[in-house]
């Protein structure tokens, strides 16, 4: 579409915006209101700026979708308003449908009717050189900023809570340049700690945490229901005793024994219910696949007094020995396959977990000898403080395979004696806080060709060295090997890899430095540093907390 001084808006009771170049910098910010109100029909409309444009949440927002990308937005509105707020000047507006069109200068100049004059919402930012566990109290709702760079919010690390007074706590942790962002409505009551070595950033200008009063002595802050995962539970990577989220016997809907009334027990559960296998039970699934179904939690009692937690064990090969629905939880067990050595591709291959929904959550688990691998993941699973070993067939063997998970949470995990600790196969991931042991059988974190989109790999520590299963020409395993580019980034930062060679200056294919690009002969969305690589021991905020 050229440009033309004026558009005629068909159909709409007064018609007429300005396209083309204005009196307007391309650094004022004005806003376009479509109010399908009272209208007849469905607008549809497409508007495109020269410079910015995002979406302003209405009182009277409209249910149909909008698609708003950098410098355009295409939606609809029966009747309701959208309005939008954008730098520079409207380059293309198609419009059909008789909603009616205005332009104002600034969001100021909307009536309060539709954009509320005073939203009290503002931005907090947490960044620490080093590391920082933290929590603060407001006024109002709190929201994680997910989009925010390196100074986004983590969807497990962080948490927010509404307390019982209608205040609003959170509580995280960061460290090493990469920090958190949230943004909160009504008044910063309290934040904690008042002085350490970080930066505590509202709305964007540096503020300091001794003008707030400390948590602790706020009555508002309801310090029960806001802890951070890196707490107690922190130094016990790979579950055991010493973990702290165990579920005990007295818990459970029903306890169970032997594999009938492991059947029946989770054939009749529903959500809420804890289905327990008593401690001392050893149960032999065969070719069993069962289901867990959604909200309920398959329990027993590894870590509590040294227990090592019951054996549910196959010597045969199911996909899928448990498949788990959405917000189910399985924690304190043994999940074992039939494998323990090393045996070729042309062997049945076979899935201890498989998890089918969301919100699923895998913890304090002993889990190996599974041909594909112990866990699969789903878009969010969350799979920590396990020992996940001994999955060692060619071509598979993964202690964790997020396939083509969007953004599964793997932490405090310990690896060994796997081919792959974690595989990716075109979706994302987050790797952090885990221990990789030796040995170990090809690369460790992996992701396959086309390359993925988003994975994050931070603050890990990898022994392993040598190759035991010898792709590499000299017999070194890389730590990370990401196959392809990614759609957005690998980011890959703070481990301390055992394999004392850097990444090379450019990617040449499968060598043996701890991070690898494959299939390109150039850096491509792969980004690394502050790594340590090498056995020395460095700084205490570099690889697994300890």
């Amino acid at each position: 579409m050229g440009r033309r001084p004026y558009l005629k808006l068909a159909g709409a009771a007064v018609g007429a915006i300005a396209l083309g170049s204005s009196s307007a910098s391309a650094a004022d910010t004005s806003v376009v209101v479509v109010d399908g109100r009272g209208g007849t029909d469905k607008t549809h409309y497409v508007i495109e700026v020269s410079d910015s444009i995002k979406k302003i949440n209405t009182s009277v927002a409209d249910t149909l979708s909008d698609s708003v990308s950098d410098t355009k937005v295409e939606g609809s509105v029966a009747d309701g308003v959208d309005a939008f707020e954008y730098t520079g000047h409207i380059t293309e507006f198609d419009f059909d449908g008789s909603a009616k069109v205005t332009t104002k200068p600034t969001l100021k100049d909307v009536s309060s009717d539709l954009v509320p004059e005073e939203t009290s919402k503002n931005k907090i930012e947490v960044v620490s050189d080093g590391s920082i566990t933290y929590e603060f109290t407001t006024s109002g709702k709190i929201t994680k900023l997910f989009d925010n760079g390196k100074k986004s919010a983590e969807k497990e690390n962080d948490s927010v809570t509404e307390n019982d007074d209608g205040t609003w706590s959170a509580s995280g942790f960061t460290g090493n340049g990469y920090g958190d962002g949230f943004e909160f409505e009504g008044e910063l009551k309290a934040f904690s700690p008042n002085s350490d070595d970080f930066r505590l950033l509202l709305n964007g200008k540096e503020v300091s945490p001794e003008d707030f009063g400390d948590v602790s002595n706020d009555s508002g802050s309801d310090s029960d229901s806001s802890s951070s995962s890196s707490g107690s539970n922190e130094a016990h990577i790979g579950g055991g005793e010493g973990y702290s989220n165990v579920v005990p016997e007295s818990e459970a809907t029903e306890v169970v024994s032997s594999l009938s009334d492991l059947k029946s027990a989770l054939n009749g559960a529903s959500s809420g219910d804890v289905v327990y296998v008593a401690g001392d039970a050893e149960i032999n699934m065969r070719e069993s696949k069962l289901t867990v179904p959604s909200g309920v939690t398959l329990a027993s009692n590894r870590g509590i007094g040294g227990a090592k937690g019951a054996r549910l064990y196959t010597k045969g090969h199911p996909w899928g020995m448990l498949t788990l629905q959405s917000n189910s939880r399985v924690t304190g067990l043994r999940i074992a396959g039939p494998r323990w050595d090393w045996v070729d591709e042309t062997e049945t291959t076979e899935l201890g977990l498989d998890a089918a929904g969301s919100g699923v959550e895998v913890d304090n688990i002993e889990g190996y000898g599974w041909g594909y691998a112990v866990v699969r993941t789903a878009d969010d699973t969350h799979v920590h403080h396990c020992h996940l070993h001994h999955c060692s067939r060619m071509g598979h063997g993964y202690g964790i395979a997020t396939e083509g998970s969007d953004y599964p949470i793997i932490e405090y995990n310990k690896f060994e004696h796997n081919r792959h600790s974690v595989q990716g196969n075109g979706g994302g991931y987050e790797i952090r806080y885990n221990v990789v042991d030796v040995p170990a059988i090809s690369h460790v974190f992996d992701q396959h060709r086309p390359g993925g989109k988003t994975m994050k790999i931070h603050h890990n520590t990898v022994r392993v060295v040598k190759d035991e299963g010898g792709r590499s020409g000299s017999g070194n395993a890389p730590a990370v090997a990401i196959r392809g580019v990614p759609d957005d980034v690998a980011d890959i930062h703070d481990n301390w890899f055992f394999n004392d060679k850097k990444p090379r200056s450019s990617p040449s294919g499968w060598t043996d430095e701890a991070i690898i690009q494959v299939h390109t002969d150039s850096w491509q969305n792969v980004e690394f540093n502050n790594n340590h690589y090498g056995s020395d021991e460095p700084a205490s905020d570099i690889g697994h907390p300890r």
